[in-house]
């Protein structure tokens, strides 16, 4: 069986016959309607709340926020939707900015922000790169219930009103992405960002991953309410990156709906767990910290002592934005835990990503990666093995887990939603 990679430069594998090999990828479902009309008919039924252009009357400041381009969001596709409704309002251009949730990741640059959002809109408005390190762009705005203190991006708290965009997709950290993640951690400060971050460490998978409601989405609902998000429209993709559904309104009954949406594009029904796992990340690709979406899935599908190969370019290495990586590496759960509340792991963010990663990588399987953009050094001193090519590794997964392996393909393995039976399901 030949598998190849969505990468120009990925070498295909070759896996021999008689090995049980499974592939599996997301539904391709596909919409009636072209994209902007499926958010067009969000725009007009929002989901507990009035429409937007009523919202916004009397407004005199605009913000919109939108997320980066470690998202595949094609925002350019309908921003223009959003405007018009802001334009029924009477809002000026003048009086509307948008800001890049960045949460912890590299500013963009001016011709990443124009494909993001738009040649057009680039060149209209004034758009802002989210800094979550400066103090100077933050303010204070309160304590959540939980007693979290709130630190936002001014021009959040300046504004009056404030519109959160981006994509639903399952995600390992919170559930879902979507919703209120726009804000904590798209454009929050380190304390707030750490925090929220932080409430994952002691939950289980099992009432995280596809959850909508669990105690990690809670937190940040909580922090983005206090912070002051006021209307969202998010979208969910299909495996070419087309719109098939969205979502306006509240930021937290609109996300859930939207949710319901994505469990149908997104869940993938696994028999079970196998030895080796080979996976690739598209469509995020850009670091590691990105890429590792990917192995949080696969590390659902491989079996306790099993492989996974990671075929992922990662252009920008582990990550631009967290030297911490390679300084510390990939380590058990409880030393990491201990790195971070001595101090020694300055941000509880890269605890978690650390923490993430290493349950599968270290605690749970081997993990071969397959990057140009990463260095076998690299690797290595990290906890990971390295492969030049997916046959490379390969070769070396079956040394480590015997010939008569079980394998599983998951293509778009970074936004699945693997729903593996277990022994005893």
């Amino acid at each position: 069986m030949k598998i190849t990679f969505p990468y120009p430069d990925a070498e295909p594998l070759e896996i021999p016959q008689g090995l049980e090999t499974q592939v599996f990828n997301l539904a391709n479902l596909k919409s009636k309607v072209i994209d902007p009309e499926v958010v067009e008919n969000a725009l007009e039924k929002p989901i507990d709340s009035k429409r937007l252009s009523k919202l916004a009357y009397g407004k005199k400041k605009i913000l919109i926020v939108a997320d980066d381009i470690t998202r595949p969001t094609p925002i350019y596709k309908f921003i223009h939707l959003i405007l018009d409704e802001l334009a029924l309002a009477g809002v000026k251009n003048e009086n509307i900015e948008f800001i890049m949730a960045l949460g912890t990741h590299r500013p963009m640059t001016k011709n990443e922000i124009a494909a993001k959002l738009g040649d057009d809109i680039a060149k209209k408005f004034r758009i802002h790169n989210h800094d979550w390190k400066n103090p100077d762009c933050l303010e204070y705005v309160g304590d959540t219930e939980q007693g979290v203190p709130v630190w936002v991006n001014k021009l959040v708290s300046s504004a009056d009103l404030v519109i959160g965009t981006g994509s639903i997709m399952p995600i390992e950290v919170c559930g879902f992405t979507g919703g209120g993640k726009i804000l904590v951690p798209g454009v929050c400060g380190q304390i707030t960002c750490d925090e929220m971050h932080w409430t994952r460490i002691d939950v289980s998978s099992k009432h995280v991953l596809g959850k909508a409601e669990n105690p990690v989405r809670a937190s940040i609902d909580s922090l983005a309410r206090k912070a002051g998000l006021d209307f969202i429209v998010n979208v969910i993709l299909n495996a070419e990156n087309k719109i098939i559904g969205a979502v306006a309104g509240d930021m937290v009954t609109a996300h859930r709906a939207g949710c319901e949406i994505a469990l149908k594009v997104y869940g993938v029904e696994i028999p079970r767990e196998f030895d080796i796992v080979i996976a690739d990340s598209f469509p995020f690709d850009i670091e590691f910290w990105q890429a590792n979406k990917a192995l949080d899935t696969a590390g659902e599908v491989v079996k306790k002592g099993g492989v996974v190969i990671l075929v992922s370019p990662c252009y920008e290495g582990f990550s631009r934005t967290h030297s911490e990586i390679l300084e510390f590496g990939y380590l058990p759960i409880e030393t990491i835990k201990t790195l971070v509340k001595s101090g020694k792991i300055k941000h509880k963010v890269v605890g978690v990503h650390m923490i993430q990663a290493g349950a599968v990588a270290i605690e749970k399987a081997k993990l071969i990666l397959v990057s140009t953009g990463i260095k076998k050094n690299e690797a290595e001193k990290v906890g990971f093995l390295w492969a030049k090519n997916a046959q490379e590794a390969f070769a070396k997964a079956l040394e480590i887990v015997g010939k008569r392996a079980s394998i599983a393909v998951l293509r778009n393995a970074a936004r699945m939603l693997p729903l593996v039976k277990r022994t005893g399901d």
